[in-house]
């Protein structure tokens, strides 16, 4: 069956502009939210202060005389209404009055421009429920009237409470906006360079790969029309480094064309035993140049997986090839293959100068390239284990990587068993 990578492949950037995106429209809701409620506790407080005054006035008022004794015996129960109303202008018209109520709004820190009046609490009209009110209990002995103010402004005394609150939180979006807007462009802009140079990588690639064939052929028909030339130094130079380019330009071909989801793995059942003593008779020649032993030793019932047998045995190939290059001056390597219920475990064993932490985090990177083939003088684009990592991970496999003691390297690879239709 084959799996189109591009149907799997995730889109990381646009998730990542998103989320980003859903994250700065949650912090702007957020702000507003907040300010929201900033100015109802604002509101509160201010509420609370103005009532306060007010009945601190009042109850001073209720202390003074003058101010209290004549209206508290005009307006006791069964007293003419109207003449009760003119004692209430008149107590609003006193200084005492005034001056009580400002000294009440200074002490609370109130400086609006505001409109007194005293209502009875009979009355329906809305613009009474709207005002701020004490009851003038204290002063008339009962709680038919209250004092009230009604504030002008009060919409512009918020906002100049919150200002600086709202200066900075919109100072503070737009910063992280701009940011956001900046990284964005740069970002996608970055994306586009990598694929314009990656597509030009390739293009190049493929054109290498033309002339190197053609290197190829005239090299063996040489050996072929010339037997004196089959051993031939130089001409042995020429075929075993155009096989080594060659093998990079694969390679890189194929690392592109995974990557851009232009590949399709071809998925059947596949022996992983049969494919690694396929690949190591495949590598004969390599191994004998090497002087190397290479053994395959499988344990457990034989099992097959769903994979590609192609990417699977360039799989396999990179790994070894590395071992033979890098390892000992007489390289073993030990192919381990155990089957299990759950899956197939490979390992690849070698008896080179193992990898050290740092190489054995970067060693699945993409042009990585460890210390040991950077002293060895041994020429390679550092690709082959990335392509390996990618071609196991799009197997749904595992791969990892180990140094027992120094001594060697050891690459274990897990691929799963195919589940069974229900």
């Amino acid at each position: 069956m084959a799996v189109k990578e591009s149907d799997m492949k995730i889109n990381h950037i646009a998730w990542l502009i998103g989320a980003s995106a859903l994250g700065i429209l949650g912090l702007l809701v957020f702000q507003v939210l907040w300010m929201q409620h900033s100015r109802k506790l604002l509101e509160e407080q201010f509420n609370n202060r103005v009532n306060m005054a007010l009945c601190s006035t009042v109850e001073r008022l209720a202390s003074d005389p003058a101010c209290s004794d004549g209206l508290r015996a005009c307006c006791r129960e069964g007293a003419d209404p109207e003449a009760c109303s003119t004692n209430f202008e008149t107590l609003l018209q006193k200084p005492e009055m005034e001056s009580t109520l400002v000294e009440a709004l200074r002490f609370y820190q109130i400086d609006l421009p505001y409109q007194i009046s005293i209502v009875s609490n009979d009355s329906s009209s809305c613009r009474a429920q709207q005002l701020y009110s004490c009851s003038l209990g204290p002063i008339l002995e009962n709680d038919t009237h209250h004092l009230q103010l009604e504030f002008e402004g009060k919409t512009e005394y918020f906002l100049r409470r919150m200002g600086l609150m709202v200066v900075a939180s919109i100072a503070i979006l737009a910063l992280i906006c701009l940011v956001f807007g900046l990284g964005t462009y740069y970002l996608l802009r970055q994306k586009r360079l990598s694929d314009h140079n990656r597509d030009f990588f390739n293009l190049m690639t493929h054109e290498f790969r033309t002339p190197l064939t053609n290197i190829r052929l005239a090299g063996n028909m040489l050996a072929r029309k010339d037997p004196e030339l089959a051993d031939n130094k130089y001409l042995g130079i020429i075929r075993r480094e155009c096989n080594q380019l060659a093998h990079q330009v694969e390679n890189v071909l194929h690392l592109g064309g995974l990557e851009k989801g232009e590949y399709q793995l071809n998925k059947q059942p596949v022996d992983l035993q049969h494919l690694a003593n396929d690949v190591v008779a495949g590598m004969d020649i390599q191994i004998r140049e090497h002087d190397a032993r290479v053994e395959v030793r499988a344990t457990g019932p034989a099992g097959a997986i769903e994979g590609d047998p192609l990417h699977l045995g360039n799989a396999f190939r990179n790994i070894l090839d590395n071992a033979l290059k890098y390892g000992s001056d007489q390289p073993v390597v030990l192919i381990g293959i155990e089957s299990g219920a759950d899956g197939c475990r490979v390992s690849f064993t070698d008896n080179g100068s193992g990898l050290s932490a740092k190489d054995r985090r970067g060693v699945f990177q993409k042009f990585h390239r460890c210390d040991n083939a950077l002293r060895s003088g041994k020429k390679g684009f550092g690709l082959g284990l990335a392509y390996v990592k990618k071609i196991v991970d799009l197997h749904r496999g595992n791969i990892s990587v180990s140094s027992p003691d120094g001594q060697g390297a050891r690459f274990d690879l897990f691929f799963p068993t195919p589940k069974s239709p229900a």
